[in-house]
C-alpha cells in the first residue's frame, strides 16, 4: 500500500517547485524529494503535478476539511516559508506584518517545520596564497600525527591576549530586576583604557601560565620572556637528562606569524632552544597566516576566559589578573583534551574546503 504524502511533505514539494526564475521543473522535484527521503516510497512526476495544480486552483495544499474548527489557512504558512526561503535574512516581525498574523504564528511555523536561526560567524579574510598554505600546514601536521600519535601532545600551542579593565561585557547577561526604571549605566575609561597582555600554552591537558607582559610586546620583550620566564620553567616541568637548563627534546613550540615572534632575535633563539622542533613563521614547520581557526587559543581559549572573566567587571588591574588565573586554574583536564580533539578535526574540515574558511560549518 503506498503510504499518502502528509501535509507538511506536499508543502515541502511546493517549496521545492519554487517559483520565479528559482522555480524548478516537476521531474527536478521528484529527483531532489526521492533522493532527501530514500526510505519512503518514491513520488512519481504525476504526483508533484496533481499538488501543483492543487493549489494552483485552491490556494493551499491540505485535505479536504474536516468537522471541527478549521485549520490555520494552508496557504498563509506556505507564504511565510517561501518569503524567508527567498529572503533568509527578513525579520520575523516583518514576516508576520507582511502575511497579517503575528509573529507568534511565525515562530510556531518555523519551529513545526524545523527551521532554526543560524548566527552569522566572523572570520578573518585570506589572502589569495593563504588557502594553499593552510592545505600544506594541515597535510604536514596530518603526516606527523600518522607517524607519531603522541606527536599532538608534545606540542605547546602559545599565543597573547590583550584584556582590558574596561573589556567588553556581554549586557545580554546583565539585569536589573526593579518596579521601576533605575537608568542603570556603566562608566566606561575609552581614552586611557587600562589594560594587562597575557600570554598563554595549551600542551596536552595542561595551561602554561598565564603570564603577564607588561607594555606593548615587542620582539626584544618576547624574546626576554622566552628566555628568562617561559624556557626556564618548561625545563622544570620537561626535565632534560642532558641540560638541566633545556626542556627536553620531544618539546615543540608554536607560535603564529605576529611580528614580534617573527623578530631575528627570536627565531634564532627559538632554533637553538628547538633545534628542529618549532611552528611559525619561517619555522619547522610553518605556521599559515590568518589562520586563528587552527589554534587552540583562539578558537577557545581566549573567548571562553573573557566571558568568564567579564561576567562581572573587574575593578582593579589586579583583579582583573587574579580572575583570569582563578578562571584558568578551573579549566578540567577532559575539557582540554576535548579542544585537542578539536584541533584534528579542524584540520580535517579545512582540508575539505581546499584550505578555506570552515567555521561557519561547524
Amino acid at each position: 500500500m503506498v503510504r499518502r504524502l502528509s501535509e507538511r511533505e506536499r508543502i515541502e514539494i511546493l517549496m521545492m517547485i519554487g517559483y520565479g526564475d528559482r522555480a524548478r521543473t516537476q521531474v527536478e522535484v521528484c529527483r531532489l524529494f526521492n533522493n532527501k527521503y530514500p526510505n519512503r516510497e518514491p513520488i512519481t512526476q504525476s504526483t508533484v503535478s496533481k499538488i501543483e495544480q492543487k493549489f494552483l486552483e485552491m490556494g493551499h495544499a491540505r485535505d479536504r476539511p474536516r468537522t471541527g474548527r478549521p485549520p490555520v489557512q494552508e496557504d498563509v504558512k506556505l507564504n511565510v516559508l517561501l518569503e524567508l526561503q527567498e529572503n533568509p535574512h527578513l525579520p520575523t516581525r516583518q514576516v508576520a506584518a507582511n502575511n497579517g498574523i503575528v509573529q507568534s504564528s511565525v515562530l510556531k511555523y518555523l519551529k513545526l517545520y524545523k527551521w532554526h536561526p543560524y548566527k552569522v560567524v566572523l572570520v578573518q579574510q585570506l589572502n589569495e596564497d593563504d588557502p594553499d598554505r593552510r592545505l600544506q600546514f594541515c597535510e604536514t601536521m596530518l603526516q606527523r600525527l600518522i607517524d607519531d600519535d603522541g606527536f599532538l601532545r608534545n606540542i605547546i600551542f602559545s599565543d597573547e591576549a590583550t584584556f582590558y579593565l574596561d573589556g567588553t561585557v556581554n549586557r545580554q547577561n546583565c539585569r536589573y530586576w526593579s518596579p521601576e526604571n533605575p537608568h542603570w549605566k556603566m562608566e566606561t575609561r575609552s581614552q586611557f583604557p587600562q589594560k594587562v597582555n597575557v600570554w598563554a600554552g595549551l600542551v596536552a591537558n595542561r595551561i602554561l601560565g598565564p603570564f603577564f607582559i607588561e607594555g606593548a610586546l615587542t620582539g626584544e620583550k618576547y624574546f626576554e620572556f622566552l628566555r628568562d620566564v617561559l624556557v626556564p620553567a618548561l625545563a622544570v616541568l620537561y626535565p632534560n637528562d642532558v641540560d638541566p637548563d633545556l626542556p627536553n627534546n620531544t618539546i615543540w613550540y608554536q607560535q603564529d606569524g605576529a611580528p614580534p615572534h617573527f623578530a631575528v632575535i627570536v627565531r634564532n633563539y627559538l632554533n637553538q632552544i628547538f633545534a628542529n622542533r618549532w611552528i611559525g613563521r619561517r619555522g619547522t614547520i610553518e605556521w599559515p597566516p590568518r589562520s586563528p581557526d587552527l589554534t587552540p587559543l583562539d578558537y577557545f581559549l581566549w573567548g571562553y576566559l573573557k566571558s568568564k572573566v567579564y561576567f562581572n567587571r573587574p575593578n582593579t588591574i589586579e583583579e582583573l589578573k587574579d580572575r583570569i588565573r582563578n578562571e584558568i586554574r578551573a579549566i578540567q583536564p577532559d575539557i582540554l583534551h576535548k579542544v585537542l580533539q578539536e584541533f584534528q578535526w579542524r584540520m580535517g574540515y579545512c582540508q575539505e574546503v581546499n584550505g578555506g574558511h570552515f567555521e561557519n560549518f561547524l
